[in-house]
C-alpha cells in the first residue's frame, strides 16, 4: 500500500529525509529515498468511472483520539523460558491507543479486573 504525499520537514543526507508523518501511523519518519516508490498516475483515465484514491486519514484506523473507556487492543502469546505467556494491549481511558501497554494476563487480572470476562 502507498500513503503520501507528505511534507519534507528535513534533508538528512543525500537519500534520506524526515517527513512530517500523522501521529496515528506511529512509524519512524526517517524515510530512505531509494527504498521509496513513485506515485505513478493512472494510465487509462475514463472519465465514466469514478476512481476515488483515498487519502491517508482515510486509511488510518479510528485510533486518533482518546478512548472513551478502558479497553483490551490486542492479545498475543509470546513463548519464553517460563512458556507460552499471554499479553493483552491494554489502553486506557482518556489516553490515546498509541500509549496502550501489553501487559502480561496476570498482572491485567490484578491491576484491571474488569476488563477480562473469563
Amino acid at each position: 500500500m502507498r500513503y503520501g504525499p507528505f511534507e519534507i520537514l528535513e534533508k538528512i543526507s543525500t537519500n534520506a529525509f524526515r517527513l512530517n508523518l500523522p501521529p496515528y501511523m506511529q512509524i519512524y519518519s526517517v524515510v530512505i529515498v531509494e527504498n521509496q516508490k513513485l506515485q505513478e498516475p493512472l494510465m487509462i483515465l475514463d472519465e465514466e468511472v469514478d476512481i476515488h484514491v483515498p487519502l491517508v486519514d482515510e486509511l488510518s484506523p479510528d485510533f486518533t483520539s482518546e478512548l472513551a473507556k478502558d479497553v483490551i487492543l490486542d492479545r498475543n502469546v509470546r513463548s519464553s523460558k517460563r512458556g507460552a505467556i499471554e499479553y493483552l494491549k491494554v489502553g486506557r481511558k482518556g489516553r490515546h491507543p498509541g500509549k496502550a501497554q501489553w501487559m502480561e494476563v496476570e498482572i491485567v487480572r490484578e491491576l484491571h479486573p474488569h476488563l477480562l470476562f473469563e
